[in-house]
């Protein structure tokens, strides 16, 4: 059945009128499918029919104000028809369904490390229809009562608080939830299972972190930063906004097979598991997490509060939880530098989404969106890293506190309620006398990247807006001077820093002099830099010296996003990391730099570039490595680089006996190496054999299967992706069978590979929208060959791909396309 379009979500609003509330009870004691029972209260014009969506469903059972319907007539087509409504009318839907391994639904998980079962629907577009019967469209909201049977020894959770918990040793027992305010359904969600619960109370609420079993201990190890920015950042948002938090509690929960980083589902928040690895978790995680978690509490505002009428403004919700994760998560102390870790880390993937020709506005008109599936597409990097940066922006132009007053306006009035693009403007247009209006269609309504120049071919240095919106930004100027002896690096001092303002009405500014000139040298807006030829060598010779880590992350976003382009020559950016990584002192910098790094060597470089510039990017983490006083963060980042870059396969053996210098390896790196080694061609069947005994956890079984399929011999790759392809595969072994699979130095046996591939995976894209994000994610990594791309360009373009498969490879082949065209000695680009 195609999905929901806008002009059916418009007709269902026109005949439902309200739903005044929904009853689901959910029995999930049965091995392979569940039964839901949906009452549901609604008013509507009397005499007219809408429907509910229910999807996948087996022995539906249909009531509608008392009678009982026929349901070979009314269930068809994923669709439960409701003729002849009542000016108030009750609908009493009951059915069975699958249990789903690919996050799109009532997911089960068996952890192989103890054996115990995870049952959870995350909610998400599209999802929850596969659970219950409901009006699956975000502007029909409406209070949800959620009840569960559940096994013994299970502890479900819910949106509301459990109105009293069952006996644990009584048996199959029901489990019963407060009422929760009007949510849209999407936002419903429930889990369920033996989880290991550490629960506290704060602000007068309770509040709960919650994982497997199996990740007890590490849940206990990683508590008391989990609770502190949990605390922080609602005491952040609580003194900020006017609107109280509008739930009776906060629990978070570790969950299996998570499709997003995590969910939003208000009072219960999900995130995929593989945020609490098992032994040890890396300083850059847990700052990457923290800023997750404050998103994820932003959108109990932006988005569960407040909802979008309609998917085109995903934005509303997406784009300022993004913009207050970075910040909060920051200003809570919890991952210090976080902005100049968006502008290095996450900007440049909004540069390249809208550089694409599936770009789209930040908030494109309704009828933009003409369906869910369209919909579906949309978060992206356009709604989250090019929305976060519009939005910051347009703080930086208004002023903090006028912002924030405009942005209290709109969650006032439109609370527990839905709104759009236009409400938000006229809250902030009232209360400044700047033209909001204006500058909102410049920036929220059109497509493209800006670009700042500097230019030098008059008197003094000159900033040029090449773009069509205005920009605030702050512009810094540096003054280098030799070094004091006949060694050392040069000398950077910043000699000056300007806030300036450029439009298409007054596009160039003249500059003080400077050796080198740094526009948006603090990330205030969301445009491209580019250096004049004499700053861009100058920025290469000198960029460890440049005083502030801020500044430095963009300097080094741009050599970056200049190699991505295929702007920069690949060994020229590694030459840059030679000359100024060894010596950097922020935590962020090398960390992303280096795995950018090794990101743009597969993706840009030939294929005979390969192996020695991965080579040059481990020794350069082996530098790290050995400097003195190495911080622990730094340790985590440098091993990481170094075991998937290195060709000395004796070194990486004995790092799993004896560490890296810095104590024993963590076990996510010992599985790193098992994997290299793998893809290096050693026998790794008897250390893979005990590692994974050593290691029963989820994490290990889809490390031991990308170890498996990394192996360089016909049959493992013949395996792997015959595995990928299979239906019963589940979405995180699909991605770990990938990354075995497409070594960017086993090109050998993998070229002949990629246009089997493409087949392979438009059947798993069938499968539905998360699978085909999943397919999509699981293309090669590597820089294609001539007729790969062609093979790409005509997958993309087949009949009946889905939407998020076919724009996923569209994009992979526009970003392929731009790289210059080069030979290796074997003749192959």
């Amino acid at each position: 059945m195609p999905s929901l379009t806008l002009a059916q979500a418009r007709e269902r609003s026109r005949v439902v009128q309200e739903v005044e509330a929904y009853a689901l009870h959910l029995d999930l004691t049965r091995d392979h499918d569940l039964t839901a029972t949906t009452t549901v209260t609604f008013t509507a014009v009397p005499g007219e029919s809408t429907f509910l969506d229910l999807q996948h469903a087996l022995e539906v059972e249909v009531v509608l104000d008392g009678v009982v319907l026929d349901p070979a007539e009314v269930h068809r087509d994923d669709r439960v028809v409701l003729p002849s409504l009542r000016h108030r009318s009750t609908a009493v839907v009951t059915a069975r369904l699958p249990y789903v391994t690919d996050g799109d639904g009532m997911h089960r998980f068996e952890d192989p490390a103890d054996g115990e079962v995870y049952l959870g629907c995350y909610g998400g577009m599209d999802v929850n229809r596969r659970v219950f019967a409901c009006f699956d469209q975000p502007d029909l909201k409406a209070p949800f009562t959620v009840s569960v049977t559940a096994r013994e020894g299970w502890t479900v959770l819910s949106n509301g608080r459990p109105e009293g918990r069952p006996d644990p040793d009584g048996g199959a027992a029901t489990w019963t939830f407060a009422t929760t305010p009007r949510l849209s359904t999407y936002l419903v969600t429930v889990c369920a299972g033996p989880w290991a619960s550490r629960t506290w109370e704060h602000a007068g609420l309770p509040f709960g972190w919650h994982a497997r079993a199996s990740l007890a201990d590490d849940l206990d190890r990683d508590l008391p930063g989990l609770r502190a920015v949990t605390e922080g950042a609602f005491d952040w948002y609580t003194a900020r906004f006017d609107e109280p938090y509008a739930f009776d509690s906060y629990d978070q929960v570790f969950v299996p097979g998570h499709n997003w980083g995590a969910m939003e589902t208000p009072g219960c928040v999900t995130y995929r598991d593989e945020l609490l690895p098992a032994g040890t978790t890396p300083r850059a995680l847990a700052r990457r997490r923290s800023m997750t978690i404050a998103h994820e509490m932003a959108h109990m505002w932006f988005g569960d509060l407040v909802t979008f009428r309609w998917w085109e403004d995903t934005w509303l919700n997406e784009s300022f939880a993004d913009l207050l994760g970075f910040r909060v998560a920051g200003e809570v102390g919890a991952a210090p530098g976080s902005l100049a870790e968006f502008d290095l880390g996450r900007k440049a993937g909004g540069y390249a989404a809208d550089d694409r020709p599936s770009t789209h506005p930040v908030a494109p008109r309704a009828e933009d969106v003409p369906d869910v599936d369209s919909a579906f597409s949309n978060f992206d990097s356009i709604s989250y890293a090019k929305g976060n940066s519009a939005l910051r922006q347009l703080s930086f132009w208004l002023g903090d506190e006028t912002f924030l007053a405009g942005v209290n306006a709109h969650l006032t009035r439109a609370r527990f309620g839905t709104a759009e693009l236009g409400d938000l403007v006229g809250c902030l247009q009232a209360v400044t006398d700047r033209d909001v209006t204006a500058w909102a269609d410049r920036w929220l309504r059109t497509t493209g990247v800006d670009t700042l120049r500097v230019r030098r071919d008059g008197p003094g240095p000159a900033l040029e807006l090449a773009g069509e919106r205005p920009h605030r930004l702050r512009v810094q100027g540096y003054a280098v001077r030799p070094p004091a002896g006949d060694a050392g690096a040069p000398v950077v001092d910043e000699a000056w820093e300007e806030v300036v303002d450029l439009s298409p009405e007054a596009p160039t500014l003249g500059l003080p002099e400077a050796d080198l000139v740094l526009p948006n040298s603090n990330g205030d807006t969301f445009a491209r830099v580019e250096l004049d030829p004499a700053g861009l060598a100058t920025a290469l010779e000198v960029l460890g010296a440049v005083p502030g880590e801020h500044p430095r992350a963009v300097l080094w976003a741009t050599v970056l996003e200049l190699t991505s382009r295929g702007r920069l020559p690949v060994p020229d950016l590694v030459t840059a990391l030679e000359r100024h990584l060894p010596g950097e002192t922020s935590e962020i910098i090398p960390d992303l730099v280096l795995a950018r790094a090794v990101q743009a060597v597969h993706q840009v470089g030939l294929p005979t570039q390969v192996p020695p510039l991965a080579e040059r990017i481990g020794q350069v983490a082996l530098t790290l490595l050995r400097r003195p006083g190495v911080p622990e963060a730094l340790v985590q980042t440098a091993t990481g680089a170094a075991v998937s870059t290195l060709h000395d396969t004796a070194l990486l053996r004995s790092w799993l006996a004896d560490g890296a210098g810095h104590g024993p390896l963590s076990q996510a790196h010992r599985w790193e190496v098992i994997l290299r080694l793998a893809e290096l061609g050693s026998d790794v069947g008897e250390l893979a054999a005990a590692e994974a005994a050593a290691d029963p956890s989820a994490a290990g079984r889809l490390a031991l299967l990308s170890a498996e399929a990394a192996r360089p011999t016909p049959e493992a790759k013949e395996r792997a992706l015959a595995r990928m392809a299979d239906d019963r595969t589940s979405n995180r072994e699909v991605l770990a069978l990938a990354r075995g699979v497409w070594s960017a130095e086993q090109r050998h046996l993998v070229d002949p590979l990629v246009e089997r591939s493409l087949r392979d995976m438009a059947g798993v894209a069938r499968r539905g929208q998360a699978m085909a994000l999943v397919a999509g994610r699981s293309a090669p990594s590597f820089r294609l060959l001539p007729e790969q791309l062609a093979a790409l360009r005509e997958a993309a373009q087949a009949d009946g791909l889905p939407p998020a498969l076919a724009r996923a490879w569209a994009d992979l082949a526009h970003d392929q396309g731009l790289l210059p065209p080069g030979t290796s000695p074997a003749g192959r680009p």
